[in-house]
């Protein structure tokens, strides 16, 4: 079977087992952002279901794998007559239409997601953190049937990347069972599914013109768009961080508890990729409060709320730091023993933030890293400010996002010292720049010529 062919196989098995998880929590949405998202999930679900063999001390076989992987995209479609009849609509209902002056924005997304998935599949693994860490796990649990294998009879006093939590090792397991050396495709799905599900999110708000350039000046990003075909942690962690904000937000309008749990499931997935996420998480809670408080339904709810948000990362830390690492692996890691010793001394949360601002984001090498994504997102914001004088709701819950990020690494930098300035710090603000994009689609500059645009197209 070609290459082509399996990724098509594995990509129609991640849309249905990720459709059966969004059916599961009665989550509704456009064909487009649902289509994108459920495929979103099945990576998540395919990157869960060698970890749980490991825990059950199953063999890592190949027959293994994929029996489990069939059996849990089965479960979760037990409601399937539900689902079915959705696709069914779903099907009936969709309309791909598109307009002549998004072709050109098209083409060249089309064209750079191309560039990255070539070279995701012909360029072997690159990043010291990967092959040190997930990859060599991965390649040596293929030959031995475990992740607890000979990688930790070695002298690891260098690194620490094999004391991460094993969503990357799980997917190279699988992408080299199915015939891929490199493992790394599976960054490609979720590349190409999240441009496609941020063009959707974004042309709910603003005109498709807008949309394209928006995405575009995303994708220019240099440092975030390397990370696409760099296999680390932090780009698929920025997307379900993402996704879990974005439907939190829904809650915020709609008021159905099933997007608030729905988010949670999202964010447990971020914590599953990089467990600091967790504080993140918890950084998210002011504004679940703040949101009951302010629609007067009593802080007891805004607790119960943040607790259906939290609870499930929670757990997702708890399996897989506390119990995998701490019991699991043969070589201990004094998990206890990075935290800051001296919390009553803050100079290094003020020494992390001047950093990030003078070296990361308002700098030449900032600029290297970043293009002038983070000047663009400035220059809206202080253009809004200054002609309307006033921000509405949803762009203040999409600003919060962000400031929970600009503020959130700085106290992750304090709280961790071994999480650096020039690597995990750098790679972390990836996180910042999807939750800039969704405030841009908010921005009532951008909305009010969007409907002029519109209102001019009617005519």
């Amino acid at each position: 079977m070609s290459g082509i062919m399996i990724i098509l196989l594995l990509t129609i098995i991640q849309f249905i087992a990720g459709f059966g998880l969004i059916n599961l929590f009665k989550i509704d949405l456009k064909p487009g952002l649902l289509i994108s998202l459920a495929i979103l999930l099945g990576v998540a679900v395919f990157s869960v279901m060698p970890f749980i063999l490991q825990l059950a001390f199953i063999p890592l076989t190949s027959a293994n794998i994929f029996i489990s992987i069939i059996a849990a995209t089965a479960l979760l479609n037990i409601k399937f007559r539900s689902g079915l009849a959705r696709l069914k609509e779903l099907w009936s209902t969709t309309r791909f239409k598109i307009k002549i002056y998004e072709i050109p924005f098209v083409a060249m997304i089309i064209f750079i997601v191309f560039v990255s998935a070539w070279r995701c599949f012909y360029f072997p693994p690159t990043p010291r953190d990967l092959t040190s860490g997930a990859e060599v796990i991965a390649e040596y649990a293929i030959r031995e049937k475990t992740m607890i294998n000979s990688v930790f009879s070695v002298n690891l006093e260098s690194t620490n990347n094999i004391f991460k939590p094993p969503y990357i090792t799980c997917l190279q397991i699988i992408y080299k069972y199915a015939g891929f050396a490199f493992g790394q495709i599976w960054l490609s799905t979720i590349v190409a599914c999240f441009i496609i599900f941020l063009y959707h999110a974004l042309t709910l708000t603003i005109h498709r013109i807008f949309a394209g350039l928006l995405v575009l000046f995303f994708m220019a990003i240099p440092e975030m768009f390397a990370y696409t075909f760099m296999v680390l942690f932090d780009y698929s962690n920025a997307v379900f961080f993402f996704l879990s904000v974005w439907f939190l937000y829904l809650f915020f309008q709609n008021q159905q508890r099933n997007y608030l749990s729905f988010a949670g499931l999202l964010m447990a997935i971020a914590t599953y990729i990089r467990s600091e996420t967790l504080i993140l998480a918890c950084l998210m809670v002011p504004a679940i409060v703040w949101y009951h408080w302010k629609n007067k339904t009593g802080i007891v709810k805004g607790l119960i709320s943040s607790a259906f948000f939290v609870v499930p990362s929670v757990l997702a830390y708890i399996i897989s730091v506390s119990i995998y690492i701490n019991r699991y692996l043969p070589v201990q890691y004094n998990i206890q023993g990075q935290v800051n010793k001296n919390l009553g001394d803050l100079s290094p949360f003020f020494t992390r933030f001047s950093d990030i601002n003078s070296q990361l984001i308002f700098s030449d090498t900032g600029v290297g890293y970043y293009g002038y994504f983070i000047y663009l997102f400035i220059g809206l914001l202080l253009l809004e400010l200054v002609i309307k004088r006033r921000l509405n709701n949803t762009t203040r819950n999409w600003l919060y996002a962000v400031l929970v990020i600009y503020l959130g690494f700085p106290l992750l930098g304090y709280l961790l010292p071994l999480l650096d300035l020039n690597n995990s710090t750098k790679r972390g603000l990836f996180k910042i720049f999807p939750l800039m994009l969704l405030y841009m689609a908010h921005n009532s500059l951008l909305v009010g010529w969007s409907q002029r645009i519109a209102k001019w197209e009617m005519k």
